[in-house]
């Protein structure tokens, strides 16, 4: 089904293009991206970029946004990549911040189909999928191992508090997983300050085995049994269970959201290359290829999500002040590394 799927989605994006949705100017004929990307979706649209734009395209493809802020930061010099790609906006601010990246408009974003949550008015990056933070679940070692306890089938974040959780969720390293510190800013949205925010991650580090490096790494520790319960994103998890794992997951209320993000490198070999890949995967067809392969929710409010996945807006998201965790990305991981992340090592 996937190999038909791709030769349809493809033939969507070549029509888009066809049509002149991207800038005219030509360029070099090869970007380089760093994506983190799954390797399926990024060659779907590596197909359909190429003999549209007649450039190639190289991609890096490194599973922790933290890595591939850290590449683009040290090579800042001499910069090899034209694209950032994937990751939460949260890891694209800081190298924003800091002069990194180039100031670049698409087309798309002023074609009223974007909601403006998913826009950077800079430029500097641009929101292209979507998802919210889910708990997953090896129902097996919970029926072996928790109920027995008289630990509830999580439902929401506190229940992971339970003592019969104690070692056994896989969660993430916020210094290094952007999604790591969306869940940490979610805990002070939802605890009403900061204080009582780091208090509760404080009382879930006892419930946690251990804090994984990269978005996907719960994954493998719940279906291998190391772990009963983990945080992770919906997409990863609706991948890994139709592609038959052994996981269940559950949108909790009060759940953090990632607006997945894209950004040009500044200083890149190509960086007219990179703007015309912006305004791709902004296109109908790319965010359609995008939903359907990738298990993630388009920005563009013409695409339709997938049918197994509920609509945006019957989700409980936490109020979360994404210009407070932006601004306080680099304050809030060092605190929660000397309160937390130091006493692991």
């Amino acid at each position: 089904m996937r190999v038909l799927w791709t030769i349809s989605i493809v033939s969507v994006l070549v029509i888009c293009l066809v049509l002149g949705a991207g800038p005219g100017t030509a360029a070099p004929n090869a970007i380089v991206i760093y994506s983190g990307m799954d390797e399926y979706t990024m060659n779907v649209l590596t197909k359909a970029f190429e003999p549209m734009t007649g450039m190639k395209v190289e991609s890096l493809i490194l599973a922790a946004a933290g890595t591939m802020a850290s590449r683009v930061r040290s090579e800042a010099s001499a910069p090899r990549a034209d694209i950032f790609l994937g990751g939460s906006v949260e890891i694209h601010e800081p190298l924003a911040r800091d002069g990194l990246l180039v100031p670049y408009h698409a087309p798309e974003e002023a074609s009223g189909k974007i909601p403006s949550e998913y826009i950077d008015p800079r430029g500097l990056w641009h929101g292209f999928y979507a998802g919210p933070l889910v708990i997953i679940v090896n129902r097996r070692l919970y029926e072996q191992e928790i109920k027995p306890r008289g630990g509830p089938y999580p439902q929401t974040w506190d229940d992971l508090l339970h003592p019969a959780y104690a070692g056994k969720v896989a969660a993430w390293n916020p210094a290094t997983v952007g999604g790591g510190y969306i869940f940490l800013a979610t805990q002070i949205f939802r605890a009403g300050s900061e204080d009582k925010g780091f208090e509760w991650l404080k009382r879930f580090d006892a419930s946690v085995r251990v804090y994984g490096a990269t978005g996907p790494s719960t994954i493998p520790l719940v279906v291998r049994g190391e772990a009963v319960a983990g945080v992770a994103w919906l997409d990863d998890s609706a991948e890994a269970k139709d592609n038959g794992q052994p996981l269940e997951y559950v949108i909790p209320p009060d759940t953090g959201g990632e607006i997945g993000g894209i950004s040009i490198v500044k200083g890149g070999p190509n960086t007219d290359g990179a703007k015309r890949f912006v305004d791709f995967v902004l296109l109908k067809g790319a965010q359609d290829a995008i939903a359907r392969f990738g298990f993630k929710y388009p920005v563009r409010t013409d695409v339709p999500i997938r049918s197994d996945f509920p609509a945006l807006s019957s989700l409980k998201f936490v109020k979360y002040d994404r210009p407070f965790a932006l601004q306080n990305r680099d304050r809030l991981t060092k605190k929660w590394d000397e309160l937390i992340g130091s006493q692991r090592r």
